[in-house]
């Protein structure tokens, strides 16, 4: 049955989580969707190698879990990472291919042929002008052909509004623990403040509680709340700034059509679920149980949900669903 609701993006990471329970996680995504990633750039930046064959069978074991994966790319080197998309397509993996800085417009052009869901790396970066400019021109010249992009690490509400792909995914609620920073979306846009800020913590006051984020509690300890006092409910919290915009934003800018294999129209704003730095982990399961709460009608949802999330209709999804692309 659909219901008006928001829904909760995520992108996995493999090289963070191997070891996450995807059939637990995508029984509480009631309706939101998962994109899983290699994490090329993690490996390339520890120097751990990520196996093609190990990612593989990873995403095999869990392919009724997931909605889309990314092929493993290599930093720095085209011509391999189309060699690994292609094998993993050999395998019955239609993972999306990346299109990056360096790579040709023909090349782009195959790929959208191809597959027509394609991620666009090499944004982040960029000054914001060239972001733009980038993502929007890349947007356009896949719709032409009947596709779309995913913009890697842009999760700027004012570029997705101008460029408008058909999704993109962003880090910044996983690093606030790292960098100690108060993630929220006041209607229009994301925003951050550091939680020792006490002006901008007063002066936001009621849109940070609207997320459900105990407010009392970061004006008495000035910190991130700990594992034992509030992590999870904060966690929730900045994760339902992501929501919100993921429905604020096509209701502002206008639908972008699905390209193939996808459903329903974007834009899409996915929460890339990364370590959050040090010992602190950003817990996927924390954030996806936001979902299921949102569509339990016996629970209280966070007020900025009840503002903004009742022109969504919910997708109809089963909890261990083949994803189309696959």
């Amino acid at each position: 049955m659909l219901v008006p609701a928001v829904a909760v993006n995520i992108l996995l990471s493999y090289a963070y989580h191997p070891n996450a329970d995807l059939r637990k996680l995508r029984r509480d995504l009631v309706c939101g969707r998962m994109l899983i990633d290699s994490g090329a750039f993690t490996a390339f930046t520890s120097g751990k190698p990520i196996s093609l064959n190990a990612y593989a069978e990873y995403l095999t074991r869990w392919s009724s879990c997931w909605d889309h994966a990314i092929t493993l790319d290599v930093i720095g080197d085209g011509r391999a990472t189309a060699a690994n998309t292609r094998k993993l397509h050999a395998r019955g993996l239609r993972v999306m291919p990346v299109f990056t800085r360096g790579d040709s417009l023909a090349e782009f052009d195959a790929m959208v042929r191809d597959v027509g869901y394609v991620c666009v790396g090499g944004l982040v970066g960029l000054p914001g002008p060239a972001q733009l400019a980038r993502t929007r021109m890349l947007q356009r010249r896949a719709l032409e052909q009947g596709g779309g992009i995913h913009a890697l690490g842009i999760g700027s509400t004012p570029i997705l509004r101008a460029a408008k792909p058909y999704s993109a995914d962003a880090s910044s609620a996983s690093g606030a623990f790292r960098f100690g920073t108060v993630l929220f979306f006041d209607g229009r846009n994301i925003d951050n403040f550091a939680v020792s800020d006490r002006v901008r913590l007063s002066r936001q006051r009621d849109i940070i509680a609207a997320h459900g984020i105990d407010v009392a509690q970061l004006v008495r300890t000035r910190r991130m709340p700990n594992q034992s006092h509030g992590r999870v409910e904060m966690m929730q919290g900045m994760s339902m700034a992501y929501t919100v915009a993921d429905e604020v934003i096509r209701a502002q800018a206008g639908e972008v059509p699905p390209p193939p294999g996808c459903d329903g129209p974007g834009t899409h704003l996915y929460q890339a679920m990364g370590s959050g730095g040090g010992k602190v982990s950003y817990e996927p399961d924390a954030v996806v149980a936001t979902d299921r709460r949102i569509h339990d009608p016996n629970v209280s949802s966070p007020r900025l949900w009840r503002l903004y999330g009742s022109t969504h209709r919910c997708r109809a999804t089963s909890p261990e669903r083949s994803p189309a692309n696959v």
